[in-house]
């Protein structure tokens, strides 16, 4: 074995993904737990059987074992790994191999300093679990607002191109499509509003035939589910068609016109595309079998892609949306489609957020509303609407802190002073915080709302 192969075989040795790795098995963990400490025992007895606890050395080496395990497991892990340690002092003063400088704070300090490093790693484990949710989070959300300003632009474009021939645009299409997906009876099918999606389809993307399918686990693979709707003279998809797998594999579209297409036997289909939400969650999957040829294209089948993914984050979300426009006849689609997103991340993680409703009940109750709304920041959403006859904004402020929260109704504040000479007292504005973490923030809202 030559210094390069030796080299190479240790980075793999000692690579973050075998000491670090992003995901561990129970078994390995608990494995690991146990063998560590039995490692260091077994190592000082061969390398000092007089001293087995390695008591008379400077250091006391043999709690880097419990150390190394609550480093990378936490506080429970870690004193389960002192356990052979003290076992191994019982065996040794038994045999009176302990020496006669020996001491109980021996284990009283390796048990604090297992305590301390456990701790430490419980504590950088939940915040770095956060940042990776909080990541997450906004990933999708930028998955989403990229994929609805593609919408945007290829509506504009085709607008250019069809403004007669075609009523409407593609956005004002896309919107009804949300609302099938939303606000329709999400109980009635696997997919509510997959013959509008697929008949919105035949209109933007020219397709002739075609048949949406659910797509279901299968232990760690995911195979082809029940056929959901059709257009026009359906063909049966085969579970093992390449385009079907081609298209799994890489949660991309796949056509038989792609160059990287090399299909070993002939496929009676000419385009499967994966229903992929934002978090990357595959939803159904579409298989065209008739198209005309020059509808074939790149920017038909970016199209189509782009409409099966908006489609797929409104299914994903509609039950619970569903259930919040019922409570909330009113509440915007949008609105209650991230009001969701943001309860299921408190519960899941607690990453707080807040609600800040705001009623107007002064002199300028009219012109104050309209005015707030220019000055909106980018990453809240706002609903306003009106209870009693007076205007209410409400603005949902993802992944917002106490402190946060403060500090929008402080910029607020010193902006009606400049603007209008005065604060929420004075001006008649009613202030009505929701924090997600301290009550049901549907059930305040709901009280804010219908009174």
């Amino acid at each position: 074995m030559t210094r390069s192969d030796f080299s190479g075989f240790l980075k793999r040795l000692t690579g973050a993904q075998v000491l670090a790795p992003d995901q561990i098995d129970a078994r390995a963990k608990w494995l690991e737990v146990a063998l560590i400490p039995m490692l260091a025992i077994g190592l000082a007895w061969l390398a000092s059987p007089a001293d087995p606890m390695l008591a008379s050395t400077l250091f006391p080496w043999l709690w880097f074992a419990p150390v190394l395990v609550a480093l990378r497991y936490g506080v429970m892990p870690g004193l389960l790994a002192s356990i052979p340690l003290l076992l191994n002092g019982l065996l040794a003063n038994h045999w009176g191999l302990t020496g006669k400088d020996f001491a109980p704070e021996y284990f009283f300090g390796g048990g604090l300093l297992v305590l301390v490093c456990g701790e430490f790693s419980d504590v950088w484990r939940d915040r770095n679990l956060r940042m990776e949710e909080t990541y997450l989070y906004v990933t999708e959300r930028l998955s989403r607002l990229t994929k609805r300003h593609l919408l945007l632009n290829l509506s504009h474009d085709r607008l250019e191109q069809e403004m007669l021939a075609r009523p409407g645009s593609l956005r004002d299409a896309l919107a009804r499509l949300r609302l099938i997906a939303i606000e329709g009876n999400p109980t009635a099918l696997p997919m509510p509003g997959a013959t509008g999606l697929l008949q919105l389809l035949s209109q933007y993307v020219n397709i002739e035939s075609a048949t949406l399918y659910t797509l279901k686990p299968q232990g760690l693979n995911t195979v082809l589910g029940e056929r959901v709707a059709s257009l026009g003279e359906a063909v049966d998809l085969a579970p093992d068609d390449e385009l079907l797998l081609l298209a799994i594999e890489s949660c991309s579209l796949a056509h038989i016109a792609s160059r990287e297409v090399s299909l070993e036997r002939q496929s009676q289909h000419l385009v499967v595309a994966p229903l992929l939400a934002g978090d990357d969650t595959l939803v159904g999957v579409l298989v065209v079998t008739r198209m005309p040829f020059f509808s074939l294209n790149v920017e038909n089948l970016q199209m189509m892609s782009a409409i099966l993914a908006y489609y797929a984050d409104n299914l994903r979300h509609a039950p619970g949306v569903h259930l919040l426009q019922q409570r909330l006849p009113t509440i915007p689609a949008l609105f209650a489609e991230e009001f969701v997103r943001m309860i299921l991340m408190q519960k899941k993680i607690g990453i707080p957020s807040h609600i800040v409703v705001m009623t107007f009940n002064g002199p300028q109750r009219e012109e104050i509303p309209g005015e707030f709304l220019r000055i909106k920041r980018g990453i809240d959403l706002y609903w306003q609407t009106q209870v009693n006859g007076k205007p209410v904004i409400a603005v949902l402020m993802p992944f917002a802190s106490s402190s946060t929260k403060d500090g929008f109704l402080l910029r607020i504040e010193s902006w009606l002073q400049g603007r209008f000479g005065g604060n929420f007292d004075t001006l008649g504005i009613h202030l009505r915080a929701i924090d997600f973490a301290q009550e049901d923030p549907q059930q305040a809202l709901a009280g804010v709302i219908l009174g």
